[in-house]
């Protein structure tokens, strides 16, 4: 028994029992095992007792009150002694367990007992079995999971409920808890909720109406009038919706008159956490109670929601195509630029990449303006409507063509990057058990093991958001249905258009992809790709009479520019004229006075000064002799420096070079000199030679 200090410690006695004990208040087994305890710790000299108890808790986590308190005691050093009745009471989880049994209790000298189990922490002889003994365990919490998960999803693919809940709008039979009824006042209101989707609202500003006209939240509602299906959950105010509340009444097949079971999952049977499923994981039973609205409502309020609008950047404008356009080359959204005009302040709406905006990505502008794309878009479905009207068949076969030969092009690689993002995440998974077995075997140190796991589990989270973003990626790659019928019957309608309504443009268009403006001037040209509901892109080739039409109405519109051009700089030089003839009392050429003679002429440009050129060069001349007698005075020449001497001096010709006759002569003196050495150089030079 380990020796006792002057501070006694405490030995701990842990319980515990999971909630699947349905006794009322503490339960007989959490007082047996108290009982039981304190028996073996009396009879083995054990003092100092102190109960930690967790009633109510799965074993699979270390999430529990209890033993967070016990492990923050032997952290404190206050324990000397554990003893539980057996290992699966102290956790079913055998990486945690083994982490403190083998690691963490042995560094804080605390003695750790499992009586059913024989393990002594002090006889090391005991604690060869408990490894395996924390397997065992994990795996019968593990075992009865996925028993319980098992009868649960045939329950589900049978088509049965297993949930308590129901959605909003709906009640249940008397008796029959897997029928849905009609609630006619809740269905009024998901009516009108997807109908105010549909015509482009905003989940927040659904929200903000239904709290402004009073509307029961459905918590309130249940509340109210089906107080046998009400949660319980608790709310401040009856009337306030909420934005999710909206957001997950619009995502819900239900009021279609589909059963949508399996939405989510737990992600590890000892987390208490969930995860979504996706749509082709999800077990959907069509046509099984009365449907709330129509597929043809649900289909238009899920293309506005997947093409929700974007503001400005301020937040104080708003554009229909937002959320609709796309860049070409890196793919996102392209957002909403504001401009304002500094002559009649109105206002002009553009739109640039995303990536480019955010410098999120090394991605160019791909600039244009919200009336190009408006244009090319109402051109475009005029065109449409014109091949419609004139022979229907052969649009519809036309159509059919290309998106046959649309199918035969080569796939995208998403699907090959997240099965191997998910090898990845599944290797991390092996790493981490792996690094336990190295950590409990002593081959690897406690500060490398924290070091790599911390390492491993960033690297998993990053995984865990590019396997979701790929996911989605994927789901949305795949071949939409074609509907030509659906289609053409739009189109229809429209017959020829003269503009594009809001209604119009929900209804055909799926999206835009903008290219990259190339050239400059008159020059650029930019591609705009526009994709319609239900058959994609219209790439049907013109024919010759329209490439001659367009030519021409090309040549028309070029005309009418010059003209405008000409016309403008026109008016921009009468407009120069009008205003000289005001400056000059009614004379479009002002009379000059020459500056140098006095006398008056007219100018022949705004530039000229002097009458004349002979009255020019006069002054100037007059100028230069009136800056160099500024600078010299009475003196012709500028200021000299004598060869000899160095001095400054007013020279009285331009060949003097020396101040004085004193310079002069010795300057006269230094030349002869020099004149008579070279004369003799030359002569001994020639009778050498």
């Amino acid at each position: 028994m380990p020796k006792t200090t002057g501070k006694s410690r405490v030995t701990a006695l842990y319980e515990r029992l999971s909630r699947d004990d349905d006794l009322v208040g503490e339960s007989n087994s959490i007082t047996n095992q108290k009982k039981y305890l304190e028996d073996y710790a009396h009879k083995n000299g054990l003092t100092n007792i102190r109960h930690y108890t967790d009633d109510g808790y799965s074993g699979v986590n270390f999430n529990r009150p209890g033993v967070q308190a016990l492990i923050a005691a032997v952290e404190a050093g206050e324990i000397e002694t554990i003893c539980v009745k057996d290992l699966s009471r102290f956790g079913r989880n055998y990486l945690q367990v083994g982490f403190y049994t083998e690691v963490v209790f042995p560094q804080k000298n605390v003695r750790f007992i499992a009586i059913n189990n024989g393990i002594d922490s002090n006889n090391a002889a005991d604690n060869d079995f408990a490894p395996f003994l924390n397997i065992m365990n994990e795996f019968y919490a593990k075992d009865t999971s996925n028993k319980i998960k098992a009868i649960f999803d045939a329950r589900m693919r049978d088509g049965k409920r297993c949930s308590g809940s129901i959605p909003y709008g709906y009640n249940r039979l008397p008796g029959d808890k897997q029928t849905l009824v009609v609630d006619p006042e809740a269905a009024e209101v998901v009516k009108r909720i997807f109908l105010l989707a549909s015509e482009g609202k905003s989940p927040r500003a659904i929200a903000e109406l239904l709290t402004e006209e009073k509307v029961l939240i459905p918590a309130a509602h249940a509340e109210r009038y089906h107080k046998e299906q009400s949660n319980g959950k608790k709310y401040s105010d009856p009337y306030l919706w909420g934005v999710s509340t909206v957001r997950k009444i619009l995502d819900r097949q239900e009021y279609l008159g589909h059963t949508v079971l399996h939405k989510s999952v737990a992600t590890n049977f000892k987390l208490h956490k969930r995860k979504e499923t996706s749509a082709e994981e999800q077990y959907v039973f069509e046509n099984t109670h009365e449907a709330i609205i129509s597929q043809e409502l649900w289909d238009s309020v899920q293309r506005t929601r997947k093409r929700a609008g974007r503001s400005s950047p301020w937040g104080s404008h708003y554009h229909r195509l937002s959320g609709y356009l796309y860049c070409a080359d890196c793919g996102r959204r392209m957002t909403l630029q504001t401009h304002y005009s500094r002559k009649d302040g109105s206002i002009e709406y553009s739109f640039r990449c995303g990536g480019y905006a955010s410098r999120v990505d090394s991605c160019t502008a791909h600039g244009i303006s919200a009336d190009s794309v408006e244009t090319i878009l109402l051109s475009t479905v005029q065109r449409i409507s014109r091949l419609v009207m004139k022979d229907e068949k052969a649009f519809a076969e036309e159509l059919q063509r290309l998106w046959l030969e649309k199918r035969r092009e080569k796939p995208q690689q998403s699907e090959t990057e997240l099965k191997r993002m998910q090898k990845r995440y599944d290797e991390l998974s092996g790493l981490v058990r792996g690094l336990y077995e190295n950590l409990v075997s002593g081959l690897l140190p406690e500060r490398q093991y924290k070091q790599l796991m911390k390492q491993y589990d960033d690297e998993q989270a990053e995984l865990e958001v590019k396997i979701e973003k790929l996911q989605s990626e994927v789901a949305d790659n795949k071949e939409k249905p074609l509907d030509i019928e659906h289609f053409i019957a739009l189109i229809r309608k429209i017959k020829s258009p003269d503009e594009v309504s809001d209604t119009m443009f929900r209804e055909l268009v799926d999206k835009i992809v903008v290219h990259e403006a190339q050239g400059v001037g008159n020059a650029r040209t930019q591609q705009v790709d526009i994709y319609f509901n239900y058959v994609g892109q219209v790439n049907i080739a013109y024919s010759e009479e329209e490439l001659a039409e367009i030519k021409a109405k090309e040549e028309q519109l070029s005309a009418e520019k010059l003209a405008r051009q000409r016309a403008a700089e026109k008016a921009r030089r009468e407009r120069r004229k009008a205003k000289k003839i005001a400056e000059n009392g009614g004379e479009i050429i002002v009379k000059k006075v020459c500056p140098h003679c006095g006398k008056e002429f007219i100018p022949t440009s705004n530039r000229q000064v002097f009458c004349s050129k002979e009255c020019r060069y006069q002054a100037e001349q007059a100028e230069k002799k009136a800056e160099r007698e500024a600078e010299r005075g009475d003196h012709y020449y500028r200021q000299r420096k004598c060869v000899v001497c160095g001095k400054m001096f007013w020279p009285n010709s331009s060949g003097q070079t020396v101040c004085s006759e004193e310079c002069r002569k010795k300057h006269h003196n230094e030349y002869s000199l020099e004149w008579w050495h070279r004369k003799q150089d030359e002569k001994e030079l020639r009778e050498v030679v």
